[in-house]
């Protein structure tokens, strides 16, 4: 008997770690895909329909964490126009209540797996097999332990089991979806951008420099919109900040400045750019040249080790903040505590509004258009960017400087081609390597004059351009 409780105990655990790292590499498949369209990826479906998040018609209920982030990117990838994702068994049962049409999955066509988690409680045996407890036996563990007495001897843990789904596009004879509104227009997209982030509490302040979260005085910092080459540009940048402002420790708690490494900004950046390129593809928002895709895919390469957890966690909380804006776009009071409540967004909104007009920028209402009192500057410089990485020691900067720029994130891989050390190791050999490069190529150059400023000053004044 205790053989077979054995057996079972390495057969979930196998089965649970084998079933995420399948979830995974297919997280990791989609990203590659759309790593080939930097620059050129728009929204493939009729934007006349409005598609809304992954849900079950047969439920009704929305997929929620890693599964529903999974299945955004499989319609990114393939093309699908349809927000339904059902089983095959909950297609026959539609089939079954509606025996005068005749649907079928199309023939080649392939379902995606999603996960299922469930808890388990149990104890250890001295042999090491498990005894799992009872419903009863949880119902009382659970109330024992809200009252704060918690038995030592049962653990819990979530282990995870497939099951696959097909989008209604793959279903031949499935009934047409009603689509009760056309997406929204360019202008209608951005005001509903500018009233999310301002409802959501969220301050937003427009300068000169490179946009930022500042967690101490909790404020996004956004360079001019006329900085941007594209509008569309400017409000992928925005989304990518406000997640990390969801982070703040009067929100979601995820960001601890005081025990953070230069991993831990990277998997911060990394959740951020999820986010921003799932809720750019929602909004008919372009892939931007930088290719998000691709920037997750070296994160998962660099930083993760392999670890299937660390991405299936990072989808989840991406996922999180997608529910947060859906539920604002029809209308709901976001459910998360920290997202203000209804009779606050006209204070809100205002207070922003003014913030904007102090600042030079004018968000007209009713034509998108946007106005500033300055002119567009010209981007940094390589030999800047080299400056700043090698003479700041700001852990956030390094982090998303060795990520966004290839040029920075191939040199730490040459460093360190297993990708098995903290980073934050590399960084002075990074910029020390970097830092030759270009002091090399100003030699080579023909008749080339000596910078009459001194190298220090030339240091500190890039390092100010590119403070993030």
């Amino acid at each position: 008997m205790s053989q077979t409780l054995q057996t079972e105990k390495k057969t979930s655990v196998q089965v649970s770690h084998e079933v995420q790292e399948e979830f995974v590499n297919a997280i990791a498949r989609n990203m590659l895909a759309l790593a080939e369209t930097a620059g050129k990826w728009k929204r493939p479906w009729n934007t006349q329909k409005q598609v809304g998040m992954p849900f079950c018609p047969a439920t009704g209920r929305e997929y929620g964490g890693a599964n529903m982030v999974n299945l955004l990117l499989t319609s990114m990838v393939k093309g699908y126009d349809d927000d339904r994702w059902l089983t095959f068994k909950q297609l026959q049962k539609i089939q079954a209540d509606n025996p005068g049409v005749s649907m079928k999955i199309q023939k080649g066509e392939k379902g995606v797996k999603l996960l299922r988690p469930e808890e388990v409680y149990f104890t250890e045996r001295e042999d090491g097999t498990w005894k799992y407890l009872t419903q009863e036996q949880i119902r009382k563990y659970k109330e024992e332990k809200a009252k704060g007495h918690i038995d030592p001897d049962v653990q819990q843990k979530t282990l995870f089991y497939p099951f696959t789904v097909f989008n209604a596009s793959q279903i031949d004879g499935f009934p047409e979806k009603e689509y009760a509104a056309p997406s929204l227009s360019e202008v209608e997209r951005n005001e509903f951008l500018e009233r999310f982030i301002a409802c959501s509490g969220v301050a937003v302040d427009h300068y000169k420099d490179g946009p930022c979260f500042r967690h101490d005085t909790n404020v996004i910092k956004m360079p001019y919109p006329e900085q941007f080459r594209e509008t569309d540009d400017y409000y992928a940048s925005k989304l990518h900040e406000f997640f990390h402002a969801t982070g703040h420790e009067s929100r979601e708690k995820r960001q601890n400045k005081k025990s953070q490494t230069i991993k831990g900004y990277a998997f911060e950046e990394m959740r951020a750019e999820m986010f921003s390129l799932l809720a750019g593809a929602r909004l008919d928002l372009p892939m931007p040249e930088s290719n998000s895709a691709a920037y997750i895919k070296f994160w998962n390469q660099t930083f993760s080790d392999g670890d299937a957890r660390a991405v299936f966690q990072a989808a989840s909380e991406a996922a999180k903040m997608l529910s947060v804006l859906h539920q604002f776009e029809v209308g709901e009071e976001p459910r998360p505590q920290w997202f203000p409540r209804r009779t606050e967004w006209p204070e809100l909104m205002e207070m922003q509004k003014q913030r904007d007009a102090a600042q030079g920028v004018n968000f007209r209402e009713g034509n998108g258009e946007i106005s500033t009192h300055v002119e567009r500057p010209a981007p940094p410089s390589f030999t800047e960017s080299v400056e700043a990485f090698r003479d700041t020691d700001n852990l956030a900067l390094k982090a998303r400087l060795i990520l966004q720029n290839s040029d920075f994130l191939n040199m730490a891989l040459k460093e360190d081609p297993e990708a098995i050390m903290e980073l934050a190791t590399l960084c002075d050999r990074v910029a020390q390597v970097l830092y030759m490069e270009v002091d090399a190529k100003l030699q080579a150059k023909p008749n080339a004059l000596e910078n009459p400023v001194p190298l220090i000053e030339q240091q500190a004044a890039s390092a100010q351009r590119m403070r993030m």
